[in-house]
């Protein structure tokens, strides 16, 4: 072999080694789903390129998705075997996911890893457990409280520091705070048909003693006295004048003076509003008992190669960390998902000094209930949302619209 031959061959060989190193340190790239906007928006946003920067070999990219959007994408993407990398997802779609067959179970990396699992609240770990594996982590959580406009109130007569404690001291209130010429109605609901009509009047399902699903999720148990009396309630507040169906988002204009919301809105607010605005615990019947939806999201990671997977994790760990937690919850007003959060003596400061008005939510917690885990629940919400509409708008009474929903609520359960 000639001298130049084989200082061909060398620098051939040494290009290829080159272009193998290249190839190497190429970052795993992710793509992360997601239906986080305005604040809670910009606060991931956030946090995403401050993991990138921490990890060069590892590059997470944000896609955001509306709410309503995110999981018809997703499904389409797992049908046509283009899932994302990983996905923040609502609660309550995770048992349609998990049973997908497309998620990746979580047990063998958390163990990996050494997370301590009994530091998540067991009701929020819990949404994510099926077949004894675990295919989800929670990253956020929520409640609703009343949130209140003050300057409505006091140009009202009404004192924000009293706030209505029951329903008929909050329909008294809704009443005395509405002006229909200014376009102020007193109480804000959400009347338009989908998880948001649904979840929003379980909370008053569940204070009137109701359920909305029986214990073992096989059948619809709304149709109830209870039922009838939360609905009943609703209707009251419209047609006494108190609320009106307008579209959502009164509130935020300055046009209602109290709304049942959920702990991520005070930070928008706080800097974006015009008013001042202050949180108390949801009124109950006087026969009723507390209770408020538990919200929030659960990170998941979709079925891909090893590599790929792994980094996926890599970011879940970080993000729901202790550390990365304190900084998301000061960021967005969610609630802690982990005791050591909501122990971290910098976060408890924060809370009080900084913003008092989470304070509500924070006390409500323990009385948060989880949307059934079933996995037809979006079709369930969608159908029973259907029917309340009918008949806040008139078209049938209340009693029909419990009847007709729980028929189709039972036939989908089959």
């Amino acid at each position: 072999m000639s001298r130049m031959l084989r200082l061909t061959l060398l620098l051939v060989s040494l290009m290829l080694l080159s272009a193998v190193s290249v190839s190497a340190q190429e970052p795993v790239h992710l793509k992360f789903w997601n239906y986080w906007d305005g604040n809670n928006g910009e606060a991931i946003q956030g946090l995403v390129d401050q993991f990138n920067a921490d990890h060069p070999d590892i590059q997470v990219e944000n896609v955001f998705y509306g709410w309503g959007e995110l999981l018809p994408r997703l499904q389409t993407a797992i049908a046509g075997g283009e899932a994302p990398s990983l996905a923040a997802v609502d609660m309550a779609w995770m048992p349609l996911l998990a049973n997908s067959g497309k998620v990746a179970a979580l047990d063998t990396y958390i163990e990996a890893a050494g997370i301590d699992l009994t530091d998540f609240y067991p009701a929020l770990l819990n949404v994510n457990r099926y077949n004894d594996q675990l295919f989800g982590l929670p990253v956020s959580t929520n409640n609703l409280e009343l949130l209140i406009n003050n300057d409505l109130f006091t140009a009202a007569g009404l004192d924000p520091a009293a706030p209505p404690t029951t329903w008929d001291e909050l329909t008294a209130a809704a009443q005395a705070c509405a002006n229909p010429d200014q376009g102020v109605v007193g109480m804000e609901l959400y009347t338009q048909p989908g998880e948001g009509l649904t979840w929003q009047f379980q909370v008053y399902l569940w204070q009137s003693g109701g359920e909305f699903l029986t214990a073992d999720n096989t059948a619809a148990a709304f149709n109830t006295p209870a039922g009838l009396q939360a609905l009943n309630y609703w209707k009251s507040l419209i047609d006494s004048g108190a609320s009106s169906l307008a579209p959502w988002g009164l509130f935020d204009q300055g046009k209602a003076c109290m709304r049942m919301d959920g702990s991520w809105m005070v930070s928008g607010l706080a800097s974006q509003s015009a008013f001042t605005f202050s949180v108390a615990q949801m009124p109950i019947p006087a026969d009723g008992q507390p209770a408020t939806n538990m919200g929030g999201e659960h990170i998941v990671i979709f079925n891909s190669d090893e590599a790929t997977q792994q980094a996926a994790f890599t970011f879940v760990e970080w993000l729901t960390s202790t550390e990365t937690q304190i900084a998301w919850d000061q960021q967005t007003a969610f609630m802690p998902i982990r005791a050591s959060v909501a122990a971290d003596a910098g976060f408890q400061a924060w809370l009080n000094d900084t913003e008092p008005r989470l304070i509500p939510y924070v006390e409500s917690q323990q009385y948060a209930i989880n949307r059934p885990s079933v996995q037809v629940y979006p079709e369930l919400s969608d159908v029973f949302s259907g029917f309340l509409e009918q008949a806040l708008y008139g078209q049938i009474s209340s009693e029909d619209a419990l009847a007709g929903a729980e028929t189709a609520v039972n036939a989908l359960l089959r």
